[in-house]
């Protein structure tokens, strides 16, 4: 009984001593919630550049909820707006612009505590290519911010490694 004891005193005060997680200890619970675009790079070569697709400002959210979904936006934020008010009257050139400034998807999310990552098994995606697959992203929150990194991504003799900044949603 005096081992129990000891060892829920000893328990008590390691917990006690950690420092507490802004929203739960698991990376999952971390994830949690709306994040905000803070920024956006790629790394070719060893050199960090901000991506050409989105800008050197790009707008976007990142929401992650408890049952397991996610949805993924950005853009940039200097999109050109189409002539026409109508949606489907834009011109050839105004559709290439707006589409090659823009990325979305949604679906489920799986974490990988140990690796530091998450899947995301996308069930929509702007880019037809990625409908109906798995994404796989190395993931870091610090304090309110969520660092997303890609796998590095051999071109050519160069390996690119995309980097997405955001800011917990307020």
């Amino acid at each position: 009984m005096l081992r129990v004891m000891k060892s829920a005193v000893l328990f008590a005060i390691f917990a006690a001593l950690a420092p507490p997680a802004a929203y739960g200890d698991s990376l999952r619970e971390q994830l949690l919630g709306t994040w905000t675009l803070v920024s956006w790079t790629r790394t070719v070569g060893g050199v960090e550049e901000p991506d050409r697709m989105m800008g050197a400002d790009p707008v976007g959210q990142f929401m992650f909820s408890p049952d397991g979904r996610m949805c993924f936006t950005a853009m940039r934020r200097d999109r050109v707006k189409f002539q026409s008010a109508d949606l489907r009257a834009g011109t050839a050139d105004e559709k290439t612009a707006a589409y090659d400034s823009y990325i979305g998807y949604c679906g489920r999310y799986e974490v990988n505590e140990e690796e530091r990552a998450v899947l995301l098994r996308l069930d929509v995606s702007s880019f037809p290519n990625w409908t109906g697959t798995s994404q796989k992203r190395m993931v870091e929150v610090t304090g309110s911010r969520l660092r997303v990194r890609t796998p590095p991504i051999d071109r050519g003799a160069r390996q690119i490694v995309t980097t997405v900044l955001w800011e917990r949603a307020k």
